[in-house]
C-alpha cells in the first residue's frame, strides 16, 4: 500500500481543510457555535482563492535539491537526552507552578496559569511533543527500548496537562515516520484508522475531563459519552471556522494589521501584550473565559484583508521544499522537521496561525542543536552554529524568565 504514504503529503491540509469546512456546516450536538452556523457560507470565494494560491505557491516553486546525507550519531543521541532531560525538568517545574494535574484538577482552567510566566518559559515544556517524535525516530534506527519509552513518556506528560494538540502532535509525527520507514499491511492500514477514531474519542474524553464531564456539556441529559465525545470533537475541529467568519462578518471591511496572526512574536519579548491573537478576539467579542481561535482563511484576512493571499502562496511555496527534502529520508533534521511543519499545517486549520510560528522556529533551532545538518553552502554550514549557539540562549532566557516570573 505504497499510495498510504500520500495521506502525509502537504496537499493532505488542503483535503483536511475542505473536510472541516464541510463539517462546519452542519449544526453542532451540543449548541456549540450554533449562532454562528451560517456565516462560513458567506466566504465560499475566500476559500476557493486560499487554495488557489497555496497550488501556486507550490507548484511555482521549482528547482528543489534533497539534503545532504547524514547518519545519526553518538553525538546526536547524547545531546538528545540531555535536551529531553532539560524539557523533562521544566514539565516538572511547570506542574508545581500550576499547583496541581489539568487532567483530574476540578478547575478546567488550571493550566491556563502558565500564560503568567510567558512564553519562553512554557517553550522547553512544548518542545517534549517534538522531542517525543524525535525519540521514536532514534528508536526506529536503534531498536532501543529507552527510546520508546521516552516516546510513550513525551505523551504521558502532554495527557496529564490535557494538551490535546500536542497529544495528537506526537501521534502525528510518529505516523508520519512509521508510514515512510515500514511497509504498511491492509492490516496495519486497518489498525491506524481504527486507533485514529479511538484516538479522537480519546481527545473528546480528555476535553469532557478538563470541561467538567458529560452531564455538563449535555444538557439534553440523553446523549451517551461516545455521542458527546464525538460532538466535542466535532466542536473542537469547525467551531473556529465558523467564529472566524463572524469575526470578519463583525469587522466590516476593518483590520486588525498583524493582531491576530503576528501578535504572538511581540508577547515573546513583551510579556504584559496579552492583548493579541485569540486572547484579543475572546475580550473584543465574547464573554467566554478561554481563548478563541478563528481559523484559516478567516484569521488572515482579517488581519490584511485580500492582501492575506499572500500567506498561503509562501505555505505553498514552504510546503513544497520541506517535502522534498523529507521524503528522501538523508537527514536526521529533515526527516523530524517536516512532521513538526506537517502538523502545524494541519493545525492552522483550526487555530488559524501561520505555520511557522514562534513555536516552529524554535522547534527548528532545537533540531538544529541536536541533529546539525549540513548544507551545500559553506555560508549555510556557519548560520547553523549561529542557530545552535542561539538555541542555547533561549534555554538560558528560559530559566532566567522562570526564576524572575516565578
Amino acid at each position: 500500500m505504497k499510495w498510504i504514504k500520500n495521506i502525509v503529503h502537504p496537499h493532505a491540509y488542503i483535503v483536511f481543510y475542505i473536510f472541516i469546512s464541510v463539517l462546519a456546516l452542519i449544526p453542532n450536538g451540543l449548541g456549540w457555535r450554533g449562532d454562528m452556523l451560517d456565516y462560513t457560507q458567506n466566504y465560499i470565494g475566500l476559500s476557493i482563492l486560499y487554495i488557489l494560491f497555496y497550488f501556486l505557491g507550490y507548484y511555482f516553486t521549482v528547482g528543489v535539491k534533497t539534503p545532504q546525507e547524514r547518519v545519526l550519531s553518538a553525538k546526536m543521541i547524547k545531546l538528545f537526552h540531555g535536551v529531553y532531560l532539560v524539557s523533562f525538568a521544566f514539565f516538572i517545574l511547570k506542574f508545581v507552578y500550576v499547583s496541581g494535574i489539568p487532567l483530574i484538577n476540578d478547575s478546567p482552567y488550571l493550566r491556563t496559569k502558565m500564560g503568567q510566566l510567558g512564553g519562553f518559559v512554557d517553550f522547553p515544556t512544548k518542545a517534549m511533543s517534538l522531542l517525543g517524535i524525535a525519540a521514536y525516530y532514534i528508536y526506529i534506527k536503534t531498536k532501543d527500548k529507552l527510546f520508546l519509552f521516552q516516546f510513550i513518556l513525551s505523551i504521558v506528560l502532554n495527557v496529564l496537562f490535557a494538551e490535546r494538540s500536542l497529544i495528537i502532535y506526537t501521534l502525528v509525527g510518529a505516523l508520519i515516520l512509521y508510514l515512510h520507514y515500514f511497509k504498511v499491511s491492509v492490516k496495519t492500514f486497518r489498525i491506524v484508522v481504527i486507533s485514529g477514531f479511538l484516538m479522537l474519542f480519546f481527545i473528546g474524553a480528555v476535553q469532557i475531563i478538563r470541561l467538567g464531564g458529560k452531564n455538563k456539556l449535555d444538557h439534553s441529559g440523553k446523549k451517551s459519552a461516545a455521542e458527546v465525545a464525538a460532538w466535542v470533537v466535532h466542536g473542537d475541529l469547525t467551531g473556529s471556522q465558523k467564529f472566524g467568519a463572524y469575526i470578519v462578518d463583525k469587522l466590516h471591511g476593518k483590520f486588525l494589521y498583524g493582531r491576530y496572526t503576528l501578535g504572538e512574536y511581540l508577547a515573546l519579548i513583551m510579556p504584559d501584550f496579552d492583548n493579541h491573537g485569540a486572547e484579543y478576539l475572546k475580550s473584543e467579542y465574547t464573554n467566554s473565559k478561554t481563548a478563541q481561535s478563528a481559523a484559516i482563511p478567516y484569521s488572515y484576512y482579517m488581519d490584511f484583508g485580500y492582501f492575506s493571499l499572500l500567506f498561503p502562496f509562501i505555505i505553498g511555496a514552504m510546503s513544497k521544499v520541506l517535502f522534498v527534502k523529507f521524503k528522501s529520508l538523508n537527514s536526521p533534521f529533515y526527516t523530524l522537521l517536516y512532521p513538526a511543519y506537517f502538523f502545524s499545517l494541519l493545525w492552522s486549520v483550526r487555530s488559524g496561525n501561520f505555520p511557522v510560528d514562534p513555536k516552529f522556529v524554535y522547534y527548528l533551532l532545537m533540531l538544529t542543536f541536536i541533529f546539525s545538518p549540513i548544507f551545500y553552502k559553506r555560508i549555510n554550514n556557519e548560520l547553523i552554529l549561529i542557530f545552535r549557539f542561539l538555541f542555547l540562549c533561549t534555554l538560558g532566557i528560559s530559566l532566567l524568565a522562570l526564576l524572575i516570573r516565578w
